[in-house]
């Protein structure tokens, strides 16, 4: 049906207008040992779904997700990877959703991106940095901290790019937390019904 090199859980799948879709699916297999990395449907078109050569595109992003999932189950170091249910992990599958690459324009992702390593990169007291703890972990109290130590800034009051930081977390927390309920503690599920 499809003449391309499909990624591994990757499905083909004949649409009722006959066109060609492309879903990403984890065996059950994987399903029974814990992974709960959703399926999601990767869309209409072999570039945006799989890559030019099968090798790219959402396919890829959510296979590394896997390869790192095993890993961790493993006990494998991981290198070069961001962990899962981090907030690097949460940046990284915001912008590689449609409410990022529909509605941000490709001007404004730059001083997204610096918005984002803004807060990921700021060090706690206990000398870890914000971006490799989990999401869990950012309680209402934390992004408080979080949201005066931006505002302090190293030259002064910058009240801006408080209210920049608060509106960027808050949409891709709100985004990524619809696609991964399950990563995010109980009281995030319950404000975003509010």
């Amino acid at each position: 049906m499809v003449p391309y090199t499909l990624p591994r859980f990757v499905r083909a799948k004949r649409l009722a207008n006959g066109g060609v879709g492309f879903y990403w699916e984890l065996t059950s297999y994987y399903r029974r040992l814990g992974c709960s990395i959703p399926g999601e449907p990767l869309g209409n078109d072999y570039r945006t779904a799989c890559g030019a050569d099968g090798n790219g595109g959402r396919a890829a992003a959510l296979n590394a997700l896997f390869d790192e999932w095993r890993a961790i189950r493993a006990g494998e170091p991981i290198e070069g990877l961001v962990k899962f249910g981090t907030i690097h992990w949460l940046f990284r599958e915001y912008k590689q959703t449609k409410a990022y690459l529909e509605k941000v324009s490709k001007r404004s992702r730059r001083d997204y991106e610096r918005t984002m390593l803004l807060v990921a990169d700021m060090v706690t007291k206990n000398g870890d940095r914000i971006g490799d703890r989990s999401v869990k972990s950012i309680t209402p109290v934390s992004a408080d901290k979080i949201y005066d130590r931006i505002v302090a800034g190293p030259r002064g009051l910058r009240p801006r790019q408080g209210e920049k930081v608060v509106g960027l977390c808050a949409r891709a927390w709100s985004v990524v937390r619809r696609l991964y309920p399950e990563v995010f503690d109980e009281m995030s599920r319950i404000r975003g019904a509010e």
